[in-house]
């Protein structure tokens, strides 16, 4: 047996165990919700009923392998075992599930690590369905004998370096401070709970041992009633932040670029992209965007390689809302005001090469003006572009068109529902419309997310009247190929992007 298990088992000691105060649970920024209808479960302070039997648990010493002489097992000290803070979340905000070290589901009728496992069984659940799976470990107490069970669901390598969390799925009568959990050098009490309970836990504190062992303990009193308790999902995972790749429209931090739909009602939904133009369910982000005339997706406006949000609030303030990665935003700032004025806005990415996006905004006196974004948002005017632009009924950034790094721009004209492409000059001018396409005058919605399909040219999504949603993929210049539908019920979007 390797030598971090004879380690923590030669730290499980006989006797009684001393409550150790736990901290408060830590508040998740935003509930992951589980399947199964389990929900959260406290940890309490771990207290034992005292000694049982002789007074003493168990005063046999360990094998040199790690196992137990007699079949009987000792438990660590909670004296010198340092607490485990509850989490609500999966992860924290702003991180994902890095890896998952092991999931015990019991799935496969077996007690695991049975030579370090005492008083527990593997089987259907004692009433009604479990949450993962159709099958749990349990264990007992008999009315009138006191009980020592453990079982030991988990024992992997983990990455030192990394966070580590633990969860249990369980439910059973007992008393307060029956059942304990341990990870590593910390421990808990379990809440008793006739209802099926989620309860995780930040072991990062042990996570330098270079394994995670999780044991769950059920030590009774002879008290003439029976205590029992069910585990069904234990599991042990690290966390890291979301990934940063710098891609224009990429929510997710998965490389693929994503779409975000505003309803009427001011609801933002995040659609997961796919990479060949679809997307996956919306995911309801927030509420309160009803109070925007205009929402736009510039890329990275602040530097960090996350995709950021802009919009003008109906009193003509400027707003930017920093992404956080996985569709959430930091607070929003304001980053300029007097915007009533302007009629139409575009985000073509970064136009001048300076790494920073540009925003183009179209008065109402039909001219067409470029602004630079800074690292805070501030947006610095830079000149005026064209003019003639009221004839356009959508002013789209495309991102770059012809591989030359500058984002470019096309625009749908009023008159003769005909795309027109513009590539940025090196002068910071729009250059010659360039006609790339028809027929876009049954279109309701137009906007460019960015590169959807991965092929490093910007895309075009379409809402149609009878509210199907269409994906055109960018072509070299300006064009785009055929549009494939993606999707329906898209009438309810007030805004894509």
């Amino acid at each position: 047996m390797v030598a971090s298990r004879r380690r923590l088992m030669t730290a499980l000691i006989s006797g009684t165990v001393v409550a150790a105060a736990l901290v408060a649970p830590t508040a998740p920024a935003q509930a992951h919700a589980r399947t199964g209808g389990s929900t959260p479960g406290p940890i309490t302070s771990l207290e034992r009923p005292g000694p049982v039997g002789r007074g003493v648990h168990s005063t046999t010493q360990a094998n040199p392998d790690g196992k137990i002489a007699d079949g009987s097992v000792r438990r660590r000290d909670a004296r010198s075992a340092s607490t485990l803070p509850e989490v609500g979340a999966v992860c924290p905000s702003g991180q994902v599930v890095k890896k998952t070290y092991l999931t015990a589901g019991f799935e496969d009728g077996e007690v695991p690590n049975p030579d370090y496992s005492v008083g527990w069984t593997v089987g259907a659940p004692s009433a009604g369905a479990a949450p993962e799976g159709a099958l749990v470990a349990r264990s007992a107490s008999a009315v009138d004998t006191a009980t020592d069970n453990v079982i030991n669901p988990i024992f992997a390598s983990v990455d030192p370096g990394a966070s580590l969390y633990v969860s249990v799925t369980y439910r059973g009568t007992f008393a307060p401070g029956e059942v304990g959990l341990y990870v590593n050098d910390g421990s808990g009490a379990l809440a008793p709970s006739t209802q099926w309970r989620t309860t995780r836990v930040n072991a990062t504190a042990g996570a330098s041992f270079g394994t995670v062992e999780v044991f769950v303990d059920l030590v009774t009193a002879a008290k003439g009633t029976v205590s029992q308790v069910e585990i069904d999902d234990v599991r042990a995972w690290s966390c890291a932040a979301i990934p940063a790749t710098g891609i224009r429209g990429d929510w997710t931090g998965d490389t693929l670029v994503d779409l975000f739909g505003i309803t009427a009602a001011g609801e933002l939904w995040l659609y997961p992209g796919r990479g060949t133009g679809g997307v996956g369910a919306g995911v309801l982000i927030g509420g309160g965007w009803s109070t925007y005339s205009w929402v736009g997706s510039p890329g990275d406006v602040t530097g960090d390689r996350r995709s950021d949000l802009v919009g003008r609030g109906t009193d003509g303030r400027m707003y930017l809302y920093a992404g956080a990665g996985g569709g959430a935003f930091s607070a929003r700032k304001e980053v300029g005001s007097g915007w009533s004025a302007m009629t139409a806005f575009a985000t073509p990415t970064d136009m001048n090469l300076d790494g920073s996006p540009e925003l183009l905004a179209r008065r109402s006196d039909s001219t067409l003006h470029l602004y630079s974004f800074s690292s805070t948002g501030a947006l610095r005017y830079l000149k005026q572009v064209g003019s003639g632009w009221n004839g356009m009924s959508w002013i789209i950034g495309m991102g770059d068109l012809n591989s030359d790094r500058r984002g470019d721009t096309v625009g749908v004209n009023r008159d003769n529902a005909c795309l027109y492409a513009y590539v940025t000059t090196s002068a910071l001018t729009l250059g010659s419309a360039t006609k790339v396409g028809c027929g876009w005058s049954g279109m309701t919605f137009l906007a460019s997310p960015g590169d959807l399909n991965g092929d490093k040219l910007g895309d075009l999504v379409a809402r149609a009247a009878d509210g199907g949603l269409w994906f055109y993929p960018g072509k070299a210049g300006g064009g785009v190929r055929a549009g494939v539908k993606v999707g329906s019920g898209w009438t309810g979007m007030a805004v894509i992007l």
